[in-house]
């Protein structure tokens, strides 16, 4: 048998593993310090805190990355990449598309804010010089800059003298600012801005907002002054030296000026897109666009207005939407075309017309309160004149004159002195003038006066609102023409005003009672010696005082009346057939009054009871004079003639009257007197009744 012998040490090989292990458990309990966190990066400055784009800008703070990749940097959020980088120190471009706000920097996620940068506009190199801001010699100015780019801007005023000519071509883009920046032509000077309709010029502000810039301004009389396809705005900064008003376009000299306007756009100015002042000639304005101006559309003067053409847009969003129209003389033919906006007259005098006006149908004309329209001057009532008013309407598109606000009286009226045939009113709509007397010898303010030797056709129109009569015919020689089927409506005294001998200038047709204070026509006393008159029966009565020099109505020619008028008479008022001068003249005029049972002819006072008028006095011979179906009261107020006679009807010098089926009653004196010996009187079938001396003298 073979005993094995144990050795008393571990082999080697287990020995090894022994110490390794060891090794390993002596590692294990060993520990290092850990590394520490990174100082968060500060921001102390920035040098500069302002400037544009590209901008070379210092960061100053610590706790950077040396790294240029390693700092995130932003100007108000928009991405820049660092030129270099130090612990201390980054430098940087202002990024494109940066905007004004905080700089921040970002460092191992970690934020730091630093102050604000400002970012400028870069100053353009195509800003004009204004050393030499005069242009006394012809240039143009190109299209230097491709598409929307600005191709000038213009921080001063320019001005081209000299007869010079600027001529500016299509597809310009010029951005004005200042005060006083502005294109203006004087002495000669002349400015062409002429673009088309795919490539206008365009004349803006160097910020979207009404008064950047101050305007173009027409100064002189050069032939080629013009803007065609041209857009203006932004401009009306401030005012004119010559017009003393804001406005993007004006022809402003004092002496005068010359311009064309033509398929402009003018919006967004301060103060009015358009000021034509009086001196100046506005020589084309047709297919402009003129909105949202602080004021109105266009400030024009009255001579000038018929330049304004409706194929121009004048709405909407104008802080005055209306064309502002100042006073002066229109002593040229003119047609007021139809604009979408009214005409407004805004100086409290009369607008006086020297020449032919024609206004167009569907044109409003408004007028402040003490304004007027007035044919003539101003220096005489009844100076020759050939002025004319044409107002022709339609009954789709009437046109309208009325008053600034609303309400009578709001404006003084038109007044007519001139005999031209031009005269018309015809579809019309007149309200709310009658605030004062329109010429200096009429005393009976209305909506319409006529003066002197006027004639005036008015036809279908409305006339209403007046705040004293609707129509005043203040001269004896002045004339309704084919006056009918008007309206006079809700004036404050009567619809119309006239004198006696005028009354067959009235129609039947025409609505006369609605709404009136004083519901009846007011007639003056007057002589008809002229012509024939056959007076119409109206709804209203015919209301007849004394003459100016207190002589009541005198009647020398055929007179008619219609059955169914009616006749109220002042308690000094009548009708005598005679001459003013004496009582017993050869006379052929007649006294025609016959009525219808349905329709009899009324003569009364204007207050009831006995003696409250004069009454109807014949001194004729004439088998015409005949009264039937009349009712006859309240006459025999006083001596009808100068020899005598007191009644309702008194007669004298041979006359001869027919009275039949008449009611002849409340006599101040007899209901039928007689004044000297052979009056021939034809009586049967009348009605009298409680007059004071009886119903016929001598019976």
């Amino acid at each position: 048998m073979i005993l094995l012998k144990r050795h008393p040490f571990p082999s080697k090989s287990v020995f090894l593993l022994s110490l390794l292990f060891l090794f390993i458990q002596c590692g294990e309990d060993d520990t290092d310090d850990p590394a520490p966190d990174p100082e968060p990066p500060a921001v102390t400055a920035i040098n500069p805190s302002s400037g544009p784009v590209g901008t070379e800008v210092t960061i100053t703070g610590e706790n950077f990355s040396e790294s240029t990749t390693g700092n995130t940097i932003q100007f108000n959020g928009t991405p820049a990449i660092a030129k270099s980088a130090s612990a201390t120190t980054l430098v940087v471009y202002v990024p494109a598309g940066a905007t004004t706000g905080a700089l921040t920097v970002t460092v191992n996620n970690e934020t730091a804010t630093g102050p604000v940068f400002t970012v400028e506009e870069e100053e353009p190199d195509n800003i004009f010089n204004c050393d030499e801001n005069e242009i006394s010699t012809s240039t143009t100015w190109e299209d230097v800059a491709a598409g929307d780019a600005v191709d000038y801007v213009i921080k001063c005023a320019i001005t081209i003298n000299n007869d010079a000519l600027l001529t500016i071509a299509p597809g310009v883009i010029i951005q004005f600012e200042g005060d006083e920046s502005g294109l203006f032509t004087s002495d000669g000077g002349g400015l062409k801005a002429v673009g088309n309709e795919d490539n206008p010029i365009k004349f803006i502000g160097t910020s979207a907002q009404k008064g950047v810039w101050k305007g173009v301004y027409f100064g002189s009389t050069h032939p080629e002054n013009r803007l065609e396809y041209v857009e203006l705005m932004h401009a009306g900064r401030t005012a004119s030296a010559q017009s003393d008003e804001k406005g993007a376009v004006q022809l402003s000299r004092e002496a005068n000026s010359r311009g064309s306007i033509v398929n402009c756009i003018i919006e967004d100015n301060d103060g009015y897109g358009v000021f034509i002042t009086e001196d100046s000639e506005l020589e084309a304005f047709s297919g402009n666009v003129i909105t949202n101006n602080a004021l109105s559309p266009v400030g024009i003067f009255f001579g000038q207005l018929g330049l304004l053409d409706a194929t121009s847009t004048y709405a909407p969003d104008n802080g005055q939407e209306y064309i502002e129209v100042r006073r002066d003389v229109l002593d040229t033919d003119a047609t007021l075309s139809s604009l979408e906006v009214p005409f407004r007259f805004v100086e409290n005098n009369a607008y006086f017309v020297q020449s032919a006006m024609t206004v167009e149908a569907g044109a409003i004309l408004e007028f402040a309160s003490g304004s007027a329209l007035r044919l003539g001057n101003q220096s005489s009532d009844c100076s020759l004149t050939t002025a004319s008013l044409m107002a022709v309407g339609t009954e789709e598109a009437p046109i309208t004159f009325r008053g600034a606000t609303e309400g009578s009286g709001s404006w003084l009226g038109i007044g007519f002195n001139s005999s031209s045939p031009n005269n018309q009113l015809i579809h019309c709509n007149i309200s709310g003038a009658g605030a004062a007397k329109i010429y200096n010898a009429s005393h009976e303010p209305a909506n319409i006066v006529l003066q002197c030797e006027s004639r005036v056709k008015i036809q279908n129109t409305t006339i209403s609102w007046s705040g004293k009569h609707g129509i005043v015919i203040h001269d004896e020689d002045a004339r309704l023409e084919e006056f009918v089927d008007n309206t006079l409506t809700d004036n404050e005294a009567s619809p119309i005003a006239l004198h006696f001998h005028q009354l067959d200038q009235l129609d039947a047709s025409t609505v006369y009672e609605e709404g009136n204070v004083n519901p009846y026509i007011n007639v003056i006393g007057s002589v008809l010696a002229d012509n024939d008159m056959t007076v119409a029966a109206l709804e209203v009565p015919y209301r007849i005082s004394v003459a100016n020099n207190g002589r009541i109505p005198y009647v020398e020619r055929a007179l008619t009346i219609e059955p169914g008028v009616v006749m109220e008479f002042e308690t000094s008022s009548g009708i005598k057939l005679g001459n003013p001068g004496a009582d017993c003249v050869d006379n052929t005029g007649s006294f025609n009054a016959v009525g219808t049972v349905e329709s009899p002819i009324i003569f009364k006072g204007v207050s009831e009871g006995q003696g409250t008028w004069q009454g109807i006095g014949i001194n004729s011979s004439t088998s015409l004079n005949h009264l039937a179906f009349c009712e006859i009261s309240g006459g025999g107020a006083g001596q009808m003639y100068n020899a005598g006679g007191q009644g309702n009807i008194v007669m004298q010098c041979e006359a001869t009257l027919k009275v039949e089926n008449c009611v002849i009653i409340d006599s101040g004196g007899w209901g039928i007197d007689f004044v000297n010996n052979g009056n021939t009187l034809d009586e049967s079938d009348n009605t009298f009744d409680n007059n004071t001396s009886g119903d016929i003298a001598g019976q």
